[in-house]
């Protein structure tokens, strides 16, 4: 195998090494030969760009993508397979997810973009004499619409994470033929071949296992993200809730605090990943303004939007930001949040618990597993964590605790249960190395700026928030003062390239161009240059990385003389 060995993309804070190459053909999955990768090959500034823009020559190589990004190849014979069954024609779409609440929101979603569009749901499941715990994951529902609806389609996949896992989709193909289907429309109703019979159906090892799973996860996210204030309360298992994705935990919360109040209103602050805001505004609140700067005269108007009436149900912010690394001033959000009584929800996913203490200064955490938690790069999750010490905790507690439906597939959760056992333990070791690579990238001459914790204009505010024994983190980027620098730098930089942070392969992209492709302009204009290249920094060993980096580095130098 090219690249990382194998033990690169398993769980383990031991040393990783290169061996050759780590560079995979364009549309390779990464980890390479592994099913259920999250990662996609994408290897060149070129190849990046030709995707986003859907170049034929490119995106028909693609044999994989980031599992939001597009269809998964285990849901996609899923899909087919409902297709089938129905002896639907080309011309019809089938998207699949693992309840009927997520199938009503995606139509409702298509039926806000066009109120006269064909939608039509059906419920697959097994008979009701099949074991309960066995009928209560051999379930799905589709929703049906057409093709010239798929460009909405796509969004509400990529924004709202609400779409059914791989390892969830592979187990459903696998007893496809046992189930039978429901629906409010008589032609969607039908009986599985081998519905009869389900003494047939083999029953899976992990039934018995996956609540002790989901404990084991809940248990490390609680106990890491605990305050190292003795006087705040920890938090317990039961203040943490798993999701699927770490979008369809945002679009939880989201969807919760937009129903606390008629007018409702919702803040984004700072630049986070790109999805949020869409996610944020399509979840119901009646306002939405995103302060993208993240500054203080940002918070300063704010705070005179407040003063003069201006309602404000929640502010939801990163530590640290995408791509930018910035921090938030959690002190003076906190101090708005108790004068005007809104919710601040924060994502810790760059930061990590291991790295900084916010559950001071924050009413929910909601956190992406599937970056550095897992680590592995085989595996999505999410979870949403209310702070038992704020204002707000009864209310939230109640709201979910009536709305929460567990879509956490049992065989995602022992992977995740798996990768993330040495979690804080990797979080360190990437912290540590990614700074030494910042400073080297630093120093060079055809390097504008880097965005790291410790090189930003926040980088007192991180301090405020570091645990004693806490790193930087395992993300930065980095802007060249020629833009054909950054091409240069990119195409030749050997480590893995594609979307995704936080695996233990380091791990860059074009950030601009691949998470705002067809907004570079707007993201300019808020900090984010269009030739801005993201590492994420794994677990190999400084002198490795730097090797590579250097590399790419003397390559910038060549074309600039």
């Amino acid at each position: 195998m090219d690249g990382l060995g194998p033990a690169s993309a398993q769980h383990g804070s031991d040393r990783v090494s290169f061996s050759g190459s780590c560079t995979q053909p364009l549309g390779a999955p990464q980890p390479p030969n592994e099913p259920h990768a999250i990662s996609v090959s994408l290897p060149t500034w070129e190849a990046v760009t030709a995707v986003m823009a859907g170049e034929d020559w490119a995106t028909r190589q693609l044999r994989t993508s980031y599992p939001r990004f597009d269809i998964h190849n285990y849901v996609r014979e899923l899909q087919d397979a409902v297709l089938a069954r129905f002896k639907y024609p080309v011309q019809t779409v089938c998207r699949a997810f693992p309840s009927q609440e997520a199938a009503e929101r995606f139509v409702a979603r298509l039926q806000k973009a066009d109120p006269a569009v064909s939608a039509h749901m059906a419920r697959f499941q097994l008979p009701r004499e099949a074991l309960p715990e066995m009928a209560n994951w051999a379930a799905f529902s589709v929703v049906l619409f057409q093709e010239n609806h798929e460009e909405v389609a796509f969004e509400f996949w990529e924004w709202f994470g609400d779409g059914i896992s791989s390892r969830h989709a592979e187990f459903c193909v696998s007893l496809f033929s046992f189930m039978n289907s429901d629906s409010n429309h008589s032609e969607y109703r039908t009986v599985g071949p081998a519905s009869h019979d389900l003494s047939a159906m083999a029953i899976p090892e992990w039934i018995d296992f996956s609540t002790q799973d989901k404990m084991d996860i809940k248990s490390r996210l609680a106990g890491s993200a605990t305050s190292a204030d003795p006087a705040l309360k920890p938090v317990g298992n039961d203040d943490v809730f798993l999701y699927a994705t770490g979008m369809a935990a945002i679009s939880a919360i989201a969807r919760t605090l937009a129903r606390t109040s008629e007018d409702s209103g919702a803040v984004v602050y700072g630049w986070p990943y790109s999805g949020t805001p869409h996610c944020v505004q399509g979840c119901g609140f009646k306002r939405y303004t995103m302060y993208g700067h993240g500054s203080k005269e940002d918070l300063d108007t704010l705070e005179s939007s407040l003063i003069l009436g201006t309602r404000c149900t929640a502010l939801f912010c990163e530590i640290t930001s995408n791509p930018l690394l910035s921090t938030p001033d959690l002190h003076r959000i906190r101090a708005l949040a108790n004068r005007f009584g809104f919710v601040v929800v924060c994502d810790d996913t760059l930061g990590t618990s291991v790295n900084v203490d916010i559950l001071p200064y924050v009413d929910v955490i909601i956190t992406s597993l599937t970056k550095i938690f897992s680590g592995a790069g085989n595996v999505m999750g999410g979870s949403l964590m209310i702070n038992p010490n704020s204002h707000h905790y009864s209310s939230l507690r109640a709201h979910l605790n009536k709305t929460y439906e567990d879509l956490y597939f049992p065989l995602d959760a022992k992977t995740m249960a798996r990768n993330s056992s040495d979690f804080a333990a990797r979080v360190h070791k990437c912290s540590t190395t990614a700074l030494q690579i910042a400073n080297l990238l630093k120093s060079h001459p055809s390097v504008e700026s880097v965005n790291y914790p410790t090189m930003v204009p926040t980088a007192t505010l991180y301090e405020q928030y570091r645990r004693p024994d806490g790193g930087y983190g395992f993300l930065l980027s980095v802007f060249f003062r020629k833009p054909a620098s950054a091409v240069v730098f990119f195409d030749n930089l050997d480590v893995w390239k594609g979307p995704t942070v936080g695996t233990n392969f380091s791990i860059s992209i074009p950030y601009s161009a691949l998470a705002h492709a067809k907004e570079q302009d707007w993201a300019a204009a808020h900090g984010v240059p269009k030739h801005i290249v993201r590492l994420s920094v794994g677990l190999e060993d400084y002198g490795d990385l730097a090797e590579r980096v250097s590399r790419a580095l003397q390559d910038v130098e060549m074309r600039e003389k």
